[in-house]
Protein backbone atom coordinates (compact mmCIF):
# COMPACT_ATOMS: atom_id res chain seq x y z
CA UNK A 1 0.00 0.00 0.00
CA UNK A 2 1.45 3.36 -1.00
CA UNK A 3 1.47 6.42 1.20
CA UNK A 4 -1.26 8.36 -0.58
CA UNK A 5 -3.54 5.32 -0.58
CA UNK A 6 -3.67 5.45 3.23
CA UNK A 7 -4.82 9.07 3.04
CA UNK A 8 -7.52 8.69 0.41
CA UNK A 9 -11.04 9.39 1.64
CA UNK A 10 -13.40 7.17 -0.31
CA UNK A 11 -17.17 7.63 -0.27
CA UNK A 12 -19.44 4.95 -1.71
CA UNK A 13 -22.89 6.22 -2.68
CA UNK A 14 -25.60 3.57 -2.61
CA UNK A 15 -25.08 -0.15 -2.29
CA UNK A 16 -26.29 -3.02 -4.45
CA UNK A 17 -26.53 -6.44 -2.78
CA UNK A 18 -23.82 -5.56 -0.29
CA UNK A 19 -21.19 -4.96 -2.98
CA UNK A 20 -19.80 -1.84 -1.33
CA UNK A 21 -20.51 -2.90 2.24
CA UNK A 22 -18.43 -6.06 1.80
CA UNK A 23 -15.28 -4.36 0.52
CA UNK A 24 -15.65 -1.44 2.95
CA UNK A 25 -15.60 -3.89 5.85
CA UNK A 26 -12.22 -5.18 4.66
CA UNK A 27 -10.88 -1.67 3.98
CA UNK A 28 -11.82 -0.37 7.41
CA UNK A 29 -10.15 -3.37 8.98
CA UNK A 30 -6.97 -2.18 7.28
CA UNK A 31 -7.40 1.35 8.63
CA UNK A 32 -8.55 2.91 5.35
CA UNK A 33 -10.97 5.84 5.30
CA UNK A 34 -13.78 4.29 3.25
CA UNK A 35 -17.43 4.99 4.05
CA UNK A 36 -20.89 4.23 2.69
CA UNK A 37 -23.79 6.62 2.28
CA UNK A 38 -27.26 5.59 1.13
CA UNK A 39 -29.21 7.43 -1.55
CA UNK A 40 -32.98 8.00 -1.68
CA UNK A 41 -34.93 5.20 -3.31
CA UNK A 42 -35.58 5.65 -7.02
CA UNK A 43 -38.86 3.75 -6.98
CA UNK A 44 -41.92 3.37 -4.77
CA UNK A 45 -43.25 6.95 -4.91
CA UNK A 46 -44.45 9.44 -7.50
CA UNK A 47 -41.83 10.86 -9.85
CA UNK A 48 -41.97 14.42 -8.46
CA UNK A 49 -41.40 13.25 -4.89
CA UNK A 50 -38.49 11.03 -5.94
CA UNK A 51 -36.92 13.87 -7.93
CA UNK A 52 -37.26 16.26 -4.98
CA UNK A 53 -35.65 13.83 -2.56
CA UNK A 54 -32.84 13.12 -4.99
CA UNK A 55 -32.15 16.82 -5.61
CA UNK A 56 -31.99 17.60 -1.88
CA UNK A 57 -29.64 14.68 -1.36
CA UNK A 58 -27.42 15.77 -4.26
CA UNK A 59 -27.02 19.19 -2.64
CA UNK A 60 -26.15 17.53 0.68
CA UNK A 61 -23.50 15.34 -0.92
CA UNK A 62 -22.00 18.33 -2.74
CA UNK A 63 -21.69 20.16 0.58
CA UNK A 64 -19.95 17.31 2.45
CA UNK A 65 -16.72 18.38 4.12
CA UNK A 66 -14.08 17.16 4.01
CA UNK A 67 -14.71 16.29 0.39
CA UNK A 68 -14.03 12.66 -0.53
CA UNK A 69 -10.98 12.04 -2.67
CA UNK A 70 -12.81 9.25 -4.51
CA UNK A 71 -16.56 9.11 -5.16
CA UNK A 72 -17.70 5.54 -5.93
CA UNK A 73 -21.27 5.62 -7.25
CA UNK A 74 -23.30 2.44 -7.39
CA UNK A 75 -25.92 2.15 -10.14
CA UNK A 76 -25.97 4.08 -13.39
CA UNK A 77 -29.12 6.09 -12.69
CA UNK A 78 -27.36 7.66 -9.68
CA UNK A 79 -24.36 8.67 -11.79
CA UNK A 80 -25.40 12.34 -11.84
CA UNK A 81 -23.92 12.64 -8.33
CA UNK A 82 -20.56 12.61 -10.08
CA UNK A 83 -21.27 15.08 -12.87
CA UNK A 84 -18.68 17.86 -12.79
CA UNK A 85 -16.52 16.12 -10.18
CA UNK A 86 -13.09 14.53 -10.37
CA UNK A 87 -12.09 10.99 -9.35
CA UNK A 88 -15.51 9.45 -9.92
CA UNK A 89 -15.98 5.68 -10.18
CA UNK A 90 -19.31 4.62 -11.68
CA UNK A 91 -20.27 1.03 -10.83
CA UNK A 92 -22.95 -0.55 -13.06
CA UNK A 93 -24.87 -3.49 -11.67
CA UNK A 94 -27.35 -4.93 -14.17
CA UNK A 95 -30.79 -3.40 -14.56
CA UNK A 96 -29.20 0.00 -15.11
CA UNK A 97 -27.65 -1.41 -18.30
CA UNK A 98 -30.13 -4.10 -19.36
CA UNK A 99 -33.19 -1.87 -18.87
CA UNK A 100 -32.54 1.73 -17.79
CA UNK A 101 -29.98 2.39 -20.53
CA UNK A 102 -32.75 1.95 -23.09
CA UNK A 103 -35.30 4.06 -21.21
CA UNK A 104 -36.40 7.32 -22.83
CA UNK A 105 -36.20 9.10 -19.45
CA UNK A 106 -33.36 7.33 -17.64
CA UNK A 107 -31.22 6.39 -20.64
CA UNK A 108 -29.69 9.87 -21.14
CA UNK A 109 -28.75 10.00 -17.43
CA UNK A 110 -27.03 6.62 -17.57
CA UNK A 111 -25.21 7.39 -20.83
CA UNK A 112 -23.91 10.75 -19.64
CA UNK A 113 -22.82 9.20 -16.34
CA UNK A 114 -20.91 6.47 -18.18
CA UNK A 115 -19.28 9.02 -20.47
CA UNK A 116 -18.15 11.43 -17.75
CA UNK A 117 -16.96 9.09 -14.97
CA UNK A 118 -13.20 8.71 -14.54
CA UNK A 119 -13.56 4.93 -14.23
CA UNK A 120 -16.45 2.63 -15.08
CA UNK A 121 -16.98 -0.81 -13.53
CA UNK A 122 -19.64 -3.39 -14.42
CA UNK A 123 -20.56 -6.30 -12.20
CA UNK A 124 -21.39 -9.18 -14.58
CA UNK A 125 -19.69 -10.09 -17.87
CA UNK A 126 -22.98 -10.35 -19.79
CA UNK A 127 -23.09 -6.52 -19.60
CA UNK A 128 -19.73 -6.15 -21.36
CA UNK A 129 -20.85 -5.47 -24.94
CA UNK A 130 -23.36 -2.77 -24.01
CA UNK A 131 -20.96 -1.04 -21.62
CA UNK A 132 -17.89 -1.25 -23.85
CA UNK A 133 -19.85 0.30 -26.71
CA UNK A 134 -19.99 3.46 -24.57
CA UNK A 135 -16.75 3.07 -22.57
CA UNK A 136 -14.14 0.78 -24.15
CA UNK A 137 -11.97 1.20 -21.03
CA UNK A 138 -14.68 -0.08 -18.63
CA UNK A 139 -13.55 -2.85 -16.26
CA UNK A 140 -15.38 -5.96 -15.16
CA UNK A 141 -15.55 -6.00 -11.35
CA UNK A 142 -17.39 -9.06 -10.00
CA UNK A 143 -19.58 -8.99 -6.92
CA UNK A 144 -17.63 -9.60 -3.69
CA UNK A 145 -18.85 -12.14 -1.19
CA UNK A 146 -19.55 -10.97 2.36
CA UNK A 147 -16.41 -11.57 4.45
CA UNK A 148 -18.38 -13.96 6.68
CA UNK A 149 -19.23 -16.13 3.66
CA UNK A 150 -15.69 -17.49 3.66
CA UNK A 151 -16.39 -19.37 6.90
CA UNK A 152 -18.32 -22.63 6.79
CA UNK A 153 -21.32 -22.21 9.10
CA UNK A 154 -23.26 -24.83 10.99
CA UNK A 155 -26.58 -25.76 9.34
CA UNK A 156 -29.74 -24.93 11.26
CA UNK A 157 -30.78 -28.57 10.75
CA UNK A 158 -28.78 -31.72 9.95
CA UNK A 159 -28.69 -32.62 6.26
CA UNK A 160 -31.11 -35.37 5.33
CA UNK A 161 -29.93 -36.30 1.85
CA UNK A 162 -33.19 -34.99 0.37
CA UNK A 163 -33.26 -31.24 1.04
CA UNK A 164 -33.28 -28.98 -2.05
CA UNK A 165 -33.05 -25.22 -1.54
CA UNK A 166 -34.05 -22.81 -4.33
CA UNK A 167 -31.89 -19.82 -3.40
CA UNK A 168 -33.03 -17.18 -5.92
CA UNK A 169 -36.10 -15.02 -5.83
CA UNK A 170 -38.91 -16.22 -8.09
CA UNK A 171 -38.50 -13.61 -10.84
CA UNK A 172 -38.00 -13.82 -14.59
CA UNK A 173 -34.51 -12.36 -14.21
CA UNK A 174 -33.56 -15.55 -12.34
CA UNK A 175 -35.31 -17.99 -14.69
CA UNK A 176 -38.25 -18.52 -12.35
CA UNK A 177 -40.60 -20.15 -14.87
CA UNK A 178 -38.09 -22.89 -15.57
CA UNK A 179 -37.31 -23.22 -11.87
CA UNK A 180 -41.00 -23.71 -11.06
CA UNK A 181 -41.14 -26.35 -13.77
CA UNK A 182 -38.14 -28.08 -12.16
CA UNK A 183 -39.87 -28.06 -8.77
CA UNK A 184 -42.97 -29.61 -10.31
CA UNK A 185 -40.86 -32.33 -11.91
CA UNK A 186 -39.03 -33.12 -8.67
CA UNK A 187 -42.27 -33.22 -6.69
CA UNK A 188 -43.75 -35.63 -9.22
CA UNK A 189 -40.71 -37.92 -9.67
CA UNK A 190 -39.29 -37.83 -6.13
CA UNK A 191 -42.16 -37.12 -3.73
CA UNK A 192 -39.95 -37.62 -0.65
CA UNK A 193 -37.84 -34.53 -1.33
CA UNK A 194 -38.03 -31.45 0.89
CA UNK A 195 -38.24 -28.47 -1.45
CA UNK A 196 -37.47 -25.09 0.13
CA UNK A 197 -37.31 -21.59 -1.33
CA UNK A 198 -37.70 -17.90 -0.63
CA UNK A 199 -41.05 -16.18 -0.19
CA UNK A 200 -39.99 -13.55 -2.69
CA UNK A 201 -40.64 -12.75 -6.33
CA UNK A 202 -43.51 -12.37 -8.78
CA UNK A 203 -43.73 -16.15 -9.38
CA UNK A 204 -43.65 -17.19 -5.73
CA UNK A 205 -47.28 -18.34 -5.74
CA UNK A 206 -46.54 -20.70 -8.63
CA UNK A 207 -43.56 -22.03 -6.68
CA UNK A 208 -45.76 -22.64 -3.65
CA UNK A 209 -48.31 -24.42 -5.82
CA UNK A 210 -45.50 -26.59 -7.20
CA UNK A 211 -44.81 -27.87 -3.69
CA UNK A 212 -42.02 -25.55 -2.54
CA UNK A 213 -42.13 -24.51 1.12
CA UNK A 214 -41.41 -20.78 1.09
CA UNK A 215 -39.36 -19.23 3.89
CA UNK A 216 -39.82 -15.61 5.02
CA UNK A 217 -37.12 -12.97 4.78
CA UNK A 218 -34.25 -13.81 7.13
CA UNK A 219 -30.95 -12.29 8.29
CA UNK A 220 -27.80 -13.10 6.33
CA UNK A 221 -26.47 -15.56 8.90
CA UNK A 222 -29.70 -17.59 8.86
CA UNK A 223 -29.77 -17.57 5.07
CA UNK A 224 -26.18 -18.81 5.03
CA UNK A 225 -27.15 -21.59 7.46
CA UNK A 226 -30.03 -22.59 5.16
CA UNK A 227 -27.55 -22.88 2.30
CA UNK A 228 -25.18 -24.91 4.46
CA UNK A 229 -27.95 -27.31 5.42
CA UNK A 230 -29.08 -28.03 1.87
CA UNK A 231 -28.10 -31.19 0.04
CA UNK A 232 -28.56 -29.33 -3.24
CA UNK A 233 -28.79 -25.58 -3.89
CA UNK A 234 -30.55 -24.44 -7.06
CA UNK A 235 -29.55 -20.97 -8.21
CA UNK A 236 -30.37 -18.64 -11.07
CA UNK A 237 -30.50 -19.92 -14.63
CA UNK A 238 -31.41 -16.90 -16.76
CA UNK A 239 -28.29 -14.95 -17.75
CA UNK A 240 -25.41 -17.38 -17.44
CA UNK A 241 -23.89 -15.34 -14.61
CA UNK A 242 -23.74 -16.35 -10.96
CA UNK A 243 -25.59 -14.27 -8.38
CA UNK A 244 -24.45 -13.64 -4.84
CA UNK A 245 -26.71 -16.38 -3.46
CA UNK A 246 -25.10 -18.83 -5.90
CA UNK A 247 -21.63 -17.73 -4.83
CA UNK A 248 -22.58 -17.99 -1.16
CA UNK A 249 -23.71 -21.58 -1.76
CA UNK A 250 -20.38 -22.35 -3.40
CA UNK A 251 -18.50 -20.71 -0.51
CA UNK A 252 -20.42 -22.99 1.85
CA UNK A 253 -19.19 -25.99 -0.20
CA UNK A 254 -22.68 -26.98 -1.29
CA UNK A 255 -23.45 -28.61 -4.66
CA UNK A 256 -24.86 -25.86 -6.86
CA UNK A 257 -27.18 -26.17 -9.86
CA UNK A 258 -27.07 -22.96 -11.93
CA UNK A 259 -26.32 -21.65 -15.41
CA UNK A 260 -22.77 -20.51 -16.08
CA UNK A 261 -21.54 -19.45 -19.54
CA UNK A 262 -18.69 -17.08 -18.65
CA UNK A 263 -15.61 -19.29 -18.74
CA UNK A 264 -13.44 -16.88 -20.71
CA UNK A 265 -13.98 -13.92 -18.38
CA UNK A 266 -12.85 -15.95 -15.36
CA UNK A 267 -10.19 -17.98 -17.13
CA UNK A 268 -11.65 -21.22 -15.79
CA UNK A 269 -14.99 -22.99 -15.76
CA UNK A 270 -16.85 -22.76 -12.45
CA UNK A 271 -17.19 -26.18 -10.74
CA UNK A 272 -20.96 -26.58 -10.55
CA UNK A 273 -23.79 -28.57 -12.10
CA UNK A 274 -24.42 -26.44 -15.17
CA UNK A 275 -27.90 -26.17 -16.66
CA UNK A 276 -26.29 -25.52 -20.03
CA UNK A 277 -25.80 -29.29 -20.18
CA UNK A 278 -29.08 -30.53 -18.64
CA UNK A 279 -32.28 -29.25 -17.06
CA UNK A 280 -32.28 -28.34 -13.33
CA UNK A 281 -34.42 -31.26 -12.16
CA UNK A 282 -32.16 -33.80 -13.89
CA UNK A 283 -29.08 -32.26 -12.28
CA UNK A 284 -30.67 -32.29 -8.82
CA UNK A 285 -31.41 -35.97 -9.21
CA UNK A 286 -27.84 -36.62 -10.39
CA UNK A 287 -26.47 -34.97 -7.25
CA UNK A 288 -28.74 -36.92 -4.95
CA UNK A 289 -27.81 -40.18 -6.71
CA UNK A 290 -24.05 -39.56 -6.43
CA UNK A 291 -23.39 -37.55 -3.24
CA UNK A 292 -19.66 -38.39 -3.19
CA UNK A 293 -19.06 -36.85 -6.61
CA UNK A 294 -21.33 -33.95 -5.69
CA UNK A 295 -19.28 -33.17 -2.57
CA UNK A 296 -16.06 -33.32 -4.58
CA UNK A 297 -17.34 -30.77 -7.07
CA UNK A 298 -18.75 -28.65 -4.25
CA UNK A 299 -15.37 -28.43 -2.53
CA UNK A 300 -13.75 -27.34 -5.78
CA UNK A 301 -16.53 -24.80 -6.15
CA UNK A 302 -15.74 -23.33 -2.74
CA UNK A 303 -12.10 -22.82 -3.67
CA UNK A 304 -13.09 -21.24 -7.01
CA UNK A 305 -15.64 -18.85 -5.44
CA UNK A 306 -13.19 -17.60 -2.82
CA UNK A 307 -10.42 -17.19 -5.40
CA UNK A 308 -12.58 -15.03 -7.69
CA UNK A 309 -15.09 -13.38 -5.34
CA UNK A 310 -13.47 -13.01 -1.93
CA UNK A 311 -14.00 -9.51 -0.50
CA UNK A 312 -10.31 -9.48 0.44
CA UNK A 313 -9.20 -10.04 -3.16
CA UNK A 314 -11.65 -7.53 -4.61
CA UNK A 315 -10.94 -4.84 -2.01
CA UNK A 316 -7.31 -4.95 -3.11
CA UNK A 317 -8.39 -4.48 -6.72
CA UNK A 318 -10.40 -1.41 -5.73
CA UNK A 319 -7.43 0.03 -3.88
CA UNK A 320 -5.44 -0.25 -7.11
CA UNK A 321 -8.20 1.45 -9.12
CA UNK A 322 -8.45 4.31 -6.63
CA UNK A 323 -4.68 4.70 -6.49
CA UNK A 324 -4.59 4.93 -10.30
CA UNK A 325 -7.14 7.74 -10.27
CA UNK A 326 -5.21 9.61 -7.57
CA UNK A 327 -1.92 9.19 -9.44
CA UNK A 328 -3.55 10.40 -12.65
CA UNK A 329 -4.83 13.49 -10.87
CA UNK A 330 -1.43 14.28 -9.36
CA UNK A 331 0.24 13.85 -12.74
CA UNK A 332 -2.30 16.19 -14.36
CA UNK A 333 -1.78 18.89 -11.71
CA UNK A 334 2.04 18.72 -12.07
CA UNK A 335 1.77 19.34 -15.81
CA UNK A 336 -0.76 22.16 -15.75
Amino acid sequence: MTGHQKQLRVLHLGDISGTSRNVIEIARGKGLDWSLRGVPAGRGANAALIAGRRMCDLVTVRMLRPRPDILHINYGVSGYYGWGRNHVVLHLHGTDVRQDLNSRVLGPVVRRSIATADAVLYSTPDMADAVHALRPDATWFPAPLPPAAGTIVAPTQPRTGRRVFFASRWDDSKGAVELVRAAESLRRDRPGLELLGLDWGIHKDQARAAGVTLLPHMPEDRFRAQLAGADVVVGQIAFGALGLADLEAMAQARPLVARFTLKHEYGSQAPLFNTVDADPATLVERILDDPVEAERIAERGRQWALEHHSAVVLEEKLEAIYAGLADRGQHHRRHQ
